[in-house]
């Protein structure tokens, strides 16, 4: 049975009840020629939640139209309800379903009998054991806090509230309130006695950014004057929940304030209390200078010395002008900056006794992909400083502080390192293990990453870290190590399914622990991407197969009071597909999207094999035509872009709505063969590689398939872009190709800003994407080689090229550059440029406008098809 919510028109609810109706496979004529007309029926199926028990399940079916569905399904029977444009659906138990609807309306559905509740001008909702707590507009558009039982009975309710916030426990509500004669602060205990309590009242100020202690016993928030001149906070309290105590730090009257200071604490992020509830740490900000009216008329100064190009600084300031960290004791009311002009930028330790500070200037200009830094560890009870770590990568994923601050795990030198806070010693914990921890496979000329850290377990006695297939646990206090799976042996990649490490930007970081005497969740993979799926590793570290099949499996979800799991499975010819396992090990399809795929000859893909130049073995994922017939020859596009074959089993919907242009179903419905290359680099000469690897490719696919090796194309975006415009000019294979914001002049781009991050390019060069490993003037030949402008007079190749107008990663120069020699050596190219467009195109008129183009491109060469009347000069 399938319960609608009623809320949109009939015509609406009828799609729906269509697309909810699941042809059986194998029943349904695949006669359809598949047309642009179809796109909009497909959805992208997005698993959301199972409840409690494991008794239901929700997903919503997303549209390009917007028309976006969320369902509830029982794992049992066929018991479906149906909320049109649903979002932010949460289970209560096994028994009730809460979730937004447009036009700020929520409903609250009883799962067993269908019964159905409706609350308007709600802007959001939480669920707090057996209440459920609204937040609403009243008549004056002003926020209303309401907490009502399951049975719609309002307990409390709140007026002008201009903050608010939730315990860590979910168990008391924190909310601040303001009117033209009254401001406070109070809370809601959420009990069978629902006490309410007034924090503070005032007719001076006005609070708000209401921040917790990570056990709740305490809350931080800032205070405001009502008649100060700028917005920007002036003060920080701190109440004590059970001792009902009040601490202010006021910025007007405190004397150990630092002139020239401003409190910024008017985002989350920029508040936080300790784990011990002892001190409260809040960021300063440089109180700005006077704004000049003639500042953008004055002359540039671009000094070859400057730590940072002229324009970085001019739109982000330098180092002195960043956030800095202050504490506050509000007991004793002692206060220490921890930033300060030496090392204004700072990162706490686990239990907040440390900080590491530092200034990222230090080791500027420098030419690395990130900057490396000279770290200097600060005791925040002595306030004595130390260096730490000198001309240590900046990585993301090379340093972490354990969650209870006994120790730092940091990477360098190829090895996992740790120091403890109690001997103060640093030890390598990886050198004695015979296998590499980072990524000794990397084609880049830059420092290997690591494979990564899955988390800190109980106490920090123990770390989790990857190798290329296996999951080591390390004690931190003993130098021992275990390796917990075994995909070496297997040739799988085992990860932590749930590696929530928190938010890098809180000052007061809450990083998961991972319990080992609990189950544990892993993501597997195979090496090859043939395979993939999910292991449950239990407390005894025993590994048992949850699901594993060659498809794509994702999004698995646990029911928290029973073994029962939810997942996502595809296959690049299969729609995404939402699958129950019970505790009894069966396995029940709950609901498979997109049936009208099954109308339609979707054709088949197989995976080659072929060699480069330089005998190095690799694969490429190739894509048969809708409806194939061997008896015929058909056309061929080849796509590029650095590894692909993790595509094997990804579906791809139809669509015109393509922001970097191609889509391999538009294509295989059009009667295409499409190809998915890897491509091995070779420092030094990332055009000539990608060359190689791509006519290898290409040729064992025309011998392995009924492909015309007159009619095919070739096809890349950004690095994409650079590779298709390089091979066009070392062979003729191709019929055509296309081109999308790609470099085409490597001497010029490496002499040129990154404006996305105002960076010199050099360094994509030198140690990113573009593998040159050298400076220009190192290499100067090789650079000349491995640009296609210098070769353009080779091309015989038709080339739609194309940009975003205003594109920020690749500048849009380089695509019309090599317009301009193609144009003075009159071959033939069209160019489009998109106005306002960045990198990848945004705007749906853009998408359907490129995506059509390019599409009538490789008709017209490739197929034959009639001219198009933009193909016309002017």
């Amino acid at each position: 049975m399938i319960y609608i919510i009623y809320n949109c028109k009939i015509i609406w609810i009828s799609i729906i009840l269509f697309l909810t109706t699941c042809p059986v496979k194998g029943q349904v004529e695949k006669t359809r020629q598949l047309t642009s007309n179809d796109y909009p029926l497909w959805s992208t199926l997005k698993p959301e939640n199972i409840s409690n028990n494991g008794h239901w399940v929700s997903y919503s079916l997303c549209y390009e139209s917007k028309l976006d569905t969320l369902f509830v399904r029982s794992t049992t029977t066929a018991k479906t309800f149906v909320f049109p444009k649903g979002y932010d659906g949460k289970f209560i138990t096994d028994s009730w379903y809460g979730c937004m609807l447009p036009e700020d309306k929520f409903q609250l559905v009883d799962l067993q009998t269908g019964a159905l509740q409706k609350f308007e001008n709600v802007k959001s909702f939480s669920i707090c054991n057996q209440y459920y707590i609204f937040y609403c507009t009243d008549e004056e558009d002003k926020i209303k806090i309401v907490v009502k039982n399951q049975k719609g009975q309002i307990l409390e309710s709140v007026n002008n509230v201009t903050s608010y916030s939730l315990s860590p426990s979910n168990n008391t509500l924190a909310f601040c309130t303001s009117t033209k004669m009254h401001n406070s602060i109070g809370l809601i205990q959420l009990s069978e006695k629902k006490i309410r309590t007034v924090i503070k009242e005032s007719t001076e100020k006005i609070f708000g950014n209401i921040i917790w202690q990570e056990k709740g016993k305490s809350l931080a928030f800032a205070g405001s004057s009502l008649h100060a001149k700028s917005s920007a906070a002036e003060s920080v309290l701190f109440y004590n929940i059970e001792d009902k105590e009040l601490f202010q730090y006021d910025t007007t009257l405190e004397k150990s304030w630092p002139t020239g200071r401003l409190l910024a604490v008017n985002y989350t992020s920029s508040l936080g209390i300790s784990k011990d509830g002892m001190k409260v740490f809040f960021t300063t900000n440089k109180k700005p200078a006077e704004n000049d009216a003639n500042d953008n008329l004055k002359v540039q100064i671009w000094n070859a010395k400057d730590k940072e190009l002229f324009a970085f600084g001019k739109k982000y300031g330098n180092a002195q002008d960043y956030p800095r960290l202050v504490m506050w004791e509000p007991k004793s009311n002692l206060f220490a900056e921890i930033g300060n002009d030496l090392h204004p930028l700072a990162i706490l330790n686990g239990n907040q006794q440390y900080a590491l500070v530092y200034h990222p200037d230090d080791n500027k200009p420098s030419f690395k992909q990130e900057t490396d830094i000279d770290y200097f560890l600060l005791n925040l009870k002595t306030n004595k400083k130390t260096l730490f770590l000198k001309g240590q990568t900046s990585v993301l994923g090379s340093l972490y502080f354990s969650p209870q601050g006994k120790y730092v795990v940091y990477f360098r030198e190829y090895n996992w390192w740790v120091y403890s806070f109690a001997t103060q010693n640093h030890i390598n914990i990886t050198a004695r293990i015979p296998a590499s921890f980072y990524d000794d496979s990397s084609d880049r000329p830059q420092e290997p990453m690591p494979y990564g850290c899955a988390g800190f377990t109980v106490n920090d006695e123990t770390i989790l870290l990857y190798d290329q297939f296996d999951i080591w646990q390390f004690k931190l206090n003993e130098q021992v190590a275990k390796r917990l799976t075994n995909g070496r042996e297997n040739k799988q990649i085992f990860r932590l399914a749930d590696s929530d490490k928190g938010n890098i930007d809180d000052i007061i970081r809450n990083d998961k622990i991972i319990n080992l005497n609990s189950d544990l969740l892993l993501k597997v993979q195979s090496i090859d991407n043939r395979e993939s799926g999910y292991f449950n590793l239990d407390k005894k570290q025993r590994l048992q197969t949850l699901v594993y099949e060659p498809k794509l499996i994702s999004a698995l979800f646990k029911a928290e009071k029973s073994n029962t799991y939810v997942y996502q499975k595809e296959d690049f010819n299969e729609p995404p597909a939402l699958l129950v396992k019970k505790d009894n090990g069966l396995t029940k399809s709950i609901y498979k999207s997109n049936p009208q795929h099954n109308h339609y000859g979707w054709g088949t893909l197989k995976l080659i094999e072929y060699k480069n130049s330089k005998a190095v073995n690799l694969k490429g994922v190739l894509f048969y035509p809708f409806n194939y017939d061997p008896n015929r020859k058909y056309p061929m596009i080849v796509y590029i872009y650095e590894r692909q074959t993790k595509a094997l089993h990804t579906y791809t919907n139809p669509s015109l709505l393509n922001g970097s242009a191609f889509n391999p179903t538009n294509f295989t419905s059009r009667g295409y063969f499409v190809l998915f290359p890897d491509i091995e680099y070779e420092i030094g000469n990332p055009g000539f590689s990608a060359s190689d690897c791509v006519i290898a490719a290409t040729q064992t696919a025309t011998e392995s398939a009924p492909i015309d090796k007159t009619k095919i194309g070739v096809m890349g975006h950004s690095f994409g872009g650079y590779e298709t415009n390089f091979i066009i000019t070392q062979t003729d294979m191709f019929a055509a190709a296309v081109a999308g914001a790609g470099v085409s002049d490597l001497t010029s781009c490496y002499l040129s800003v990154g404006w996305a991050d105002i960076k010199p390019n050099a360094r994509r060069f030198e140690y990113d994407q573009m593998r040159m490993g050298k400076t220009l003037f190192n290499n100067y030949e090789g650079y000349q080689k491995n640009s296609p402008i210098n070769f353009a007079a080779n091309i015989t190749t038709p080339l739609l090229s194309y940009t975003g107008g205003d594109d920020r990663q690749v500048n849009p120069y380089q695509t019309m550059e090599f317009h301009l020699a193609l144009r003075r050596l009159q071959k033939d190219n069209i160019m489009l440029i998109y106005p306002k467009e960045n990198h990848v195109i945004q705007n749906p008129e853009n998408q359907i406008n490129l995506t059509e183009k390019i599409t009538q491109w490789f008709d017209y060469y490739l197929k034959g098809s009639a001219k198009p009347e933009w193909f016309e000069q002017k």
